[in-house]
């Protein structure tokens, strides 16, 4: 068939190790070379969902004054057997299954040339970063946020703001590999496919980041306006103030996402803090001997 070791990283190189476990072996040559066509079709079905969601989502907070939570006046589309919160449901599973996969395929043992170091080296630099630390808290509070939703509302349907709240720490956990993952698209003897199915796969993410973020914006702008009098004063601007949170958790994931499409094998989370004798001008001035 003409077929050669080095024409497909995706599944002949990654078996190359005669000391893994035959099992593995054989489970990374048939998975491998089938998952980029599959992926890019999962993925357009799970933009089709959040296109379906993203109408129910809107449409509630703009025309009905409520969120998806408890919304029951949505009349814009009608998809038996498949209802809004269906289509929320499909949506939440679909982003769950990805980052899911995703998590599972970007490791030294399935793709090493994507992926050079351990897991545990990774662990050992994110804890040494500012930003590991801020976006769990931040990532926590937004899943606070959610519970308090959850609890405070009656028509809320657990299961559901079950997979909201694990969709969250989920995507943070992608987010943190991603980091330290090279794209396929800098790698040679990926396929066309492959890279297709990354980028099809981040663009997605960034739109339902997108979506969410717009969402909560346009709910905190509402807040400021209409402030539910039923609640304690107290309890309400806890609320408002975990919402912002909430949105600034999209704003980083849908940062991220849009960066990573561009920026290829640079280290997006980290942002550089050079020297202030370093920055232009003020180096060339103390070069020069502090001369005016």
């Amino acid at each position: 068939m003409g077929f050669t070791m080095n024409e497909d990283p995706e599944g002949a190189q990654l078996i190359q190790d005669i000391a893994r476990p035959q099992f593995r072996r054989i489970l990374i040559n048939l998975v491998l070379p089938g998952f980029p066509p599959l992926c890019v079709l999962f993925q357009l079905f799970r933009l089709a969902s959040l296109v379906m969601f993203s109408m129910f989502l809107f449409d509630c907070i703009l025309y009905h004054d409520t969120t998806s939570v408890d919304c029951t006046y949505f009349t814009v589309y009608n998809t038996p057997p498949c209802d809004p919160y269906c289509w929320k449901t499909v949506w939440l599973v679909c982003s769950i299954l990805t980052s899911t996969v995703f998590i599972c395929l970007l490791n030294r043992t399935m793709l090493p040339e994507l992926r050079p170091v351990r897991n545990k080296v990774v662990l050992k630099s994110l804890i040494r970063m500012p930003y590991f630390w801020s976006l769990n808290t931040t990532t926590a509070l937004a899943v606070l946020y959610d519970a308090l939703i959850m609890i405070q509302n009656k028509k809320a349907k657990i299961s559901i703001e079950c997979l909201e709240i694990v969709s969250k720490p989920w995507t943070l956990c992608l987010l943190y590999q991603l980091n330290f993952t090279f794209p396929p698209c800098t790698q040679r003897g990926f396929r066309r496919i492959s890279r297709a199915a990354y980028c099809i796969t981040l663009s997605i993410y960034v739109l339902d980041n997108l979506s969410r973020f717009a969402a909560d914006t346009a709910q905190v702008a509402f807040k400021f306006y209409t402030i539910n009098r039923d609640l304690p004063k107290p309890l309400t601007i806890i609320n408002l103030m975990l919402m912002i949170i909430n949105a600034s958790v999209y704003y980083n994931f849908m940062q991220f996402f849009w960066k990573k499409l561009f920026r290829d094998d640079k280290e997006i989370l980290k942002v550089f803090k050079q020297k202030f004798v370093d920055s232009k001008g003020i180096k060339e001035f103390v070069q020069n001997g502090n001369q005016e």
